[in-house]
């Protein structure tokens, strides 16, 4: 039996339709690549005339360390990172 493994993920951005873009975008990738999200948490900056994008923090697990790396480094993955300059607002853990 082979050990779970999880991505304990966060990012902020600061723009919402990017925001939103990620969101519809990457948590439907993460499951077809066999992620479960457990955890969500999501801050907005947001008032009732304004909403500036946020900070979302992820704990997603995985079937195997794996499986979690391999997603990581996966070239949709990385190039959808690249493509909307969010390599460097992107924190990822995997254990």
């Amino acid at each position: 039996m082979m050990k779970k493994s999880y991505w304990l993920k966060k990012i902020s951005i600061a723009n919402s339709d990017l925001f939103l873009e990620y969101v519809r975008t990457v948590l439907p990738w993460l499951k077809s690549v066999g992620g479960i999200v457990i955890k969500k948490n999501i801050k907005q900056n947001s008032n009732s005339s304004k909403w500036d994008g946020g900070q979302l923090g992820l704990v997603i697990q995985f079937e195997s360390k794996r499986i979690a790396k391999s997603a990581f480094y996966s070239e949709v993955f990385q190039n959808y990172l690249k493509s909307r300059d969010l390599t460097e607002l992107v924190t990822i853990s995997t254990l």
